[in-house]
């Protein structure tokens, strides 16, 4: 099929470890009321005698009886991670991993090293915490020096915020990234935890390592206000960069610093920070980055207000307020079936957003069923056995809810109807409470989100919880994941989503493209879902309408879908496409087949298409792990199109 996606100017790169891109530099607009729920309440309070407290969230090394009171798996599992450390070598960061990204775009493997030395930092505290024998000391001092010596704690995709212009640390133009953040909390709890024991080694080094967190951290965050992810700039789009930068630096804040007035500061700066984040949602609570990256973005807002609340001793509390209860109880509302969630964007189809982090959000807000879905998610992935992972951060949280999430019973919310308008996405399934029958998401929204993919419109379909038609989300990360090059790799085109394409053109990037005249209504036996696609086209695909409709029949178990459209001109191919993880026999009924389970496509007119499917091998670890070794794209190419028409197709359950 001859693509026609053209291509664009440079990306606004915001990428991370888990990062962003903006298309085109425009932003959705943000036409909500701006509630800056943190600045009301910092006005209410009087936030430098607040500052003068110190920070104590948990007692000190010293405390054995306290240390030892943690449960029996957690403890366990802590002193066997540091075991496994005694020999850990701490090796250097090369200033060719750096050239490397510059050369070839190649970042894995330097994000993989800096996130293993912070890793087994956090791997021998905490085993040195539970033990108290002064067993693992040594290598911690090792690993504390070890990181004050780099020249950055900044990933190599992230250099450029250095605004330098060079490909290598720069020590005299520093930056705050999501790696360098991560480090920066691990080395304030190395300081929290062990400045005494550490400092009867050598004085030196409690010294260096608070002068490091200076130089690294604090002294940057009260210099800057162009760092993106600050959310400052006029019309910024903000991501998950900014809770989890900001609950960071914060925390290093209240771990390491001693100076009252420079902690207020630094304090009162995050809190206008993360009103930027709380702003950019919609009232839904909806994340457009999608469900992979709900422990990144409303997991880390948790965390940030968490600290907040306990530092203020409850007096600034948001998680009464519905629009942060609403960002939290996103990932209930985009679950599909056991770790399978509804994968738009850059999102994974199997994520696992941590269920601790969902188990204390849903405590935070009072709400029994997020509970239950931590504890559910942690049933799924060996929680019991082995609590511990992550920062040093998620580690001390995790230890401190074992028990009650162990007492909660495990349960899916699985709920039969879900609509979040701001962000345009319906969920339905068959029946609430049950994975059995058809599942069903779909999307309106505009290209121009967070992570985006060109992607309005399109839609999943799940059988008994498994995927039948998907998304197959993104590939590794590399430069060309963020630059100019994004919208030339498959995943993120239109034409490899359930989507047409209109006189031979897919969908375009960039803010402007987005749905229009979106309605969606469910009365318990139908949900319908409909918009107009026509606005995410280029204007070359003379398209003056195209209304695709979502029909989910509870009692039948179908699902319609409807194209309706009206083109200026044909100049070019109509088409529709669908992507299947599944094994597909063609006919004027076309089976797809995942196991034991068969999803019925029935054309109406089949006799119209010229029907072909293509294999796309992936090569891509990140994708086979999910999909396996392809996907089949099914194209259903009409044959004689026509200025109006209607195409429709109906899936079922066999």
């Amino acid at each position: 099929m001859k693509q026609r996606i053209k291509r664009l100017g440079t990306l606004l790169l915001c990428s991370g470890l888990l990062g962003t891109a903006v298309p085109d530099g425009q932003a959705a607009p943000v036409t909500q009321p701006r509630p800056d729920l943190l600045q009301k309440t910092a006005e209410r309070l009087d936030m430098d005698s607040l500052c003068r407290e110190t920070y104590r969230p948990y007692p000190g090394y010293a405390d054995r009886t306290f240390w030892q009171s943690l449960p029996e798996e957690v403890k366990r599992q802590a002193v066997a991670l540091s075991e496994a450390r005694l020999d850990y070598v701490w090796r250097s960061v090369t200033v060719t991993s750096y050239l490397d990204f510059a050369r070839q775009g190649i970042r894995v493997p330097n994000d993989r090293h800096i996130g293993e030395r912070y890793s087994a930092l956090a791997d021998l505290m905490l085993g040195e915490l539970v033990e108290g024998q002064g067993r693992f000391l040594d290598q911690i001092a090792d690993g504390v020096w070890s990181l004050c010596e780099q020249s950055t704690w900044v990933a190599t995709a992230h250099i450029y915020w250095q605004l330098s212009g060079t490909a290598v640390p720069d020590i005299d133009h520093r930056t705050i990234d999501l790696s360098g953040g991560m480090t920066a909390n691990t080395l304030a709890w190395a300081y929290y935890f062990f400045k005494e024991p550490l400092g009867k080694l050598s004085p030196t080094i409690p010294q260096r390592l608070r002068a490091e967190l200076n130089r690294h951290t604090l002294d940057v965050y009260l210099d800057r206000n162009d760092m993106f992810w600050l959310g400052f700039r006029e019309g910024a789009q903000v991501n998950n960069w900014n809770p989890w930068c900001n609950f960071n630096v914060l925390t290093t804040a209240l771990l390491v610093e001693e100076d009252p007035a420079r902690r207020a500061a630094i304090v009162r700066k995050t809190m206008r920070s993360v009103d930027q984040f709380i702003n950019f949602f919609k009232p839904d609570g909806g994340c457009e980055e999608g469900p992979s990256y709900w422990g990144h973005a409303a997991g880390m807002l948790n965390n940030y207000l968490e600290v907040l609340k306990g530092y203020s001793h409850g007096r600034i509390d948001l998680f009464g307020e519905q629009r942060v209860k609403n960002i939290g109880l996103y990932i209930a509302n985009a679950h599909i079936d056991s770790l399978y969630f509804v994968n738009f964007a850059d999102a994974e189809a199997k994520a696992s957003p941590g269920a601790s982090t969902v188990f204390r959000y849903g405590r935070n807000i009072a709400d029994s069923t997020m509970m239950r879905f931590g504890s559910y998610l942690g049933a799924l992935t060996g929680f019991t056995d082995s609590p511990l992972s992550g920062t040093m951060d998620n580690r001390l949280k995790t230890a401190f809810v074992y028990n009650d999430m162990q007492k909660a019973r495990p349960a899916a919310p699985l709920y039969r109807s879900v609509w979040m308008d701001g962000i345009e996405v319906a969920v339905a399934r068959t029946r609430g409470g049950s994975a059995q029958g058809l599942t069903l998401a779909a999307k309106g929204g505009y290209n121009a989100e967070s992570h985006n993919h060109n992607d309005v419109g399109s839609f999943l379909l799940y059988v008994d919880g498994h995927p039948m038609m998907v998304d197959a989300g993104v590939g590794t990360y590399t430069a060309a994941t963020f630059d100019h090059r994004r919208y030339t790799i498959w995943m993120m085109q239109s034409e490899y989503h359930n989507l047409p394409v209109v006189n031979g053109y897919g969908q375009q990037a960039g803010g402007k493209y987005r749905s229009r005249n979106v309605r969606h209504a469910d009365n318990g036996r139908v949900m319908s879902f409909s918009l107009d696609l026509a606005g995410a086209y280029p204007a070359e695909a003379a398209c003056r309408s195209w209304t695709r409709g979502y029909r989910f029949d509870r009692q039948r178990n179908t699902v319609t879908l409807t194209d309706t459209y009206d083109l200026s001109e044909v100049k070019g191919s109509v088409e529709l496409n669908f992507l299947t993880c599944g094994t597909v026999r063609l006919g004027p009924v076309i089976e797809i087949t995942a196991g034991d389970r068969t999803l019925r496509m029935t054309p109406a007119e089949a006799s119209k298409y010229e029907i072909t499917t293509e294999t796309v091998e992936l090569t891509d670890p990140r994708l086979s792990k999910i999909w396996g070794e392809k996907l089949t794209r099914i194209t259903l190419k009409v044959k004689q199109p026509k200025a109006k028409d209607t195409l429709r197709i109906t899936f079922s359950q066999q």
